[in-house]
């Protein structure tokens, strides 16, 4: 084949062909919408860092739930159940856990019987991290996700053979982990050598420690002895009855520790949120009635410009209610602060047993599920807030436990609390989120859950183009970004999120995009006026009946 052409033609005559150079990519309007994140205790997960709790792995990820009977820091599961079911694609969980929680290293040895009779004799054992393995261990292990129920760790050896056939101490193993109460496969088999030089046929390390970083980040190999072998007469070495054996054990190696949270463990677990790779839209405070846990989450929103939904518990009687939301503190005078109260029981979907449940996860889930399905130009129904007929509370064998009346509902709505009531609407009664406040101590359009969902979407995507604009040639950022925003906006507009504004002379919204007068040459100024469509919380009818 005559290639007529090079990539690098100098002096000499020649066609210098160049790669393709691709400018039609417009930035996205699209960001992630559907996925939330959330803080509480479980019986697993990580907590080095946050981690991804999607739909159908929640008992492989987070373990079995609890009864809210046993204990009421069972609830994030069923905001996480109930998220992931009506719309959330991925719960991104931060584990609360107390600063004396401790996992232990995994270590087995190969453990070879003493004489008869036979007894087999121990091959796995727990060291603390910061004493290490020692003695005549073969490698030690460390599970990151912490199941506070522990694991069934196993290990064999694949038989070894010299020139003339004779079995050899082995340098090749297997090894997995169990779930205990299923018995299922939870990590591997990981199948490598206890040898650090060990190569396999692509000339890859075939060392244990690398093949399972290959294939999993919550499980290390700590540790490898020098010089680890399997001798022949190992109980987990070769085969019985053509089958391969392994050396199984039940290993307690996470422990919780206390259940009564410092500031420092709220702290650490919000730290984890804010530095969480996947990204989320909202936050779900899990029906925590910790108040310092409500507040950091509120100012976490405020940080992240995320909003936070939460519940006061459903027991409370509007004027507790109250009282409890004025507790909380400042933090719930933010536009990101949405809290719901429910004075509704119901089956646990979780974990069974009837009790009261917030319902903050379940609004989380349909948000999802609406921001889920976009128009043509990319633009989801933000605008149509999840309340009101439209939407209802699912749950099963659900009963009322107090009816507020009309100066209640007014003392609610001040607080800027959104009652879950029943309601008999024209269409059909039903258990109903029957307002849509947000924090905001404001009669302006920030009171509004609706207008928030609008303006903290534009404001994500604003500022992700704005991102990548960064260190590009000043007119070039100007250019890119108003381009965007020249699309973006129209955008919005069309998909019936903007109303014309007086301010504006008739328009909908105006943009301006220029270098900073003071720092031109560094700082750009991106400023946007918009005038969103509002939610309709109050009808006023008035029938005037005319003579004849």
């Amino acid at each position: 084949m005559t290639i007529p052409f090079d990539r690098v033609v100098g002096k000499r005559s020649g066609v210098q062909l160049n790669r393709i150079d691709d400018q039609s990519e417009v930035p996205s309007i699209s960001t992630v919408a559907h996925n939330m994140a959330i803080v509480g205790r479980f019986p697993r997960g990580r907590i080095d860092k946050a981690f991804g709790v999607g739909k159908g792995k929640q008992k492989r990820v987070l373990g079995a739930a609890q009864s809210l009977s046993v204990s009421k820091l069972a609830e994030p599961q069923v905001h996480i159940y109930e998220a992931l079911k009506k719309g959330t694609v991925q719960a991104v969980a931060s584990r609360l856990v107390a600063s004396d929680a401790k996992n232990k290293l995994m270590v087995a040895k190969a453990s070879v019987p003493a004489g008869e009779p036979a007894v087999t004799p121990a091959v796995w054992s727990l060291v603390d991290e910061e004493v290490g393995a020692s003695g005549d261990y073969l490698l030690a292990l460390k599970h990151l996700e912490c199941f506070s129920d522990g694991v069934i760790a196993e290990i064999h050896a694949n038989p070894a053979k010299d020139a003339l056939g004779v079995a050899v101490p082995s340098k090749e193993v297997v090894i997995q982990l169990r779930d205990v109460t299923t018995n299922a496969l939870v990590l591997g088999p990981f199948t490598g050598s206890l040898d650090r030089e060990a190569l396999d046929e692509f000339n890859q390390s075939y060392f244990i420690g690398d093949i399972v970083a290959q294939y999993t980040d919550v499980l290390e190999v700590v540790d490898v002895a020098d010089d680890a072998v399997v001798p022949v007469n190992c109980v987990f070495y070769g085969k019985k009855d053509s089958k391969d054996v392994f050396a199984s054990t039940k290993l307690d190696y996470f422990t919780e520790g206390s259940t009564l949270y410092t500031t420092d463990d709220m702290d650490a677990a919000i730290n984890r949120i804010k530095r969480a790779k996947p990204s989320f839209t909202y936050i779900c405070a899990g029906g925590t009635e910790n108040v310092a846990l409500i507040s950091r989450l509120l100012g976490l929103g405020d940080d992240i410009n995320k909003q936070v939904a939460w519940d006061i518990p459903g027991r409370f009687t509007p004027q507790a209610a109250a009282t409890f939301y004025a507790s909380v503190g400042g933090a719930t005078d933010s536009l990101y602060s949405q809290c719901y109260w429910a004075p509704i029981i119901a089956n646990n979907p979780a974990a069974g047993g009837k009790a009261y449940m917030g319902t903050s996860g379940q609004n989380i889930g349909y948000r999802c599920a609406r921001n889920a399905v976009t128009n043509a130009k990319g633009i989801a129904k933000r605008n149509e807030v999840i309340a009101g007929s439209e939407y209802a509370v699912d749950r099963v064998n659900m009963t009322q436990t107090y009816e507020p009346d009309a100066d209640e509902l007014e003392l609610l709505a001040a607080s800027r609390i959104n009652p879950v009531i029943f309601v008999d609407y024209p269409s059909g009664p039903k258990y109903a989120w029957y307002d849509s406040l947000t924090g905001a101590q404001t009669e302006g359009a920030s009171k509004l859950i609706g207008v928030v969902e609008m303006a903290t979407y534009v404001d994500d995507t604003i500022a992700a183009v704005a991102q990548e604009s960064l260190q590009l040639p000043m007119h070039k950022a100007i250019d890119k970004t108003t381009k965007f925003l020249g699309n973006f906006l129209p955008a919005l507009q069309s998909a019936g999120w903007l109303q014309p504004s007086a301010e504006l002379d008739g328009a909908c919204y105006n943009a301006e995009v220029k270098a900073n007068e003071n720092q031109p040459f560094e700082k750009m100024n991106v400023g946007t006026f918009i005038c969103y469509d509002g939610t309709n919380r109050v009808t006023e009818a008035q029938q005037t009946i005319v003579r004849v």
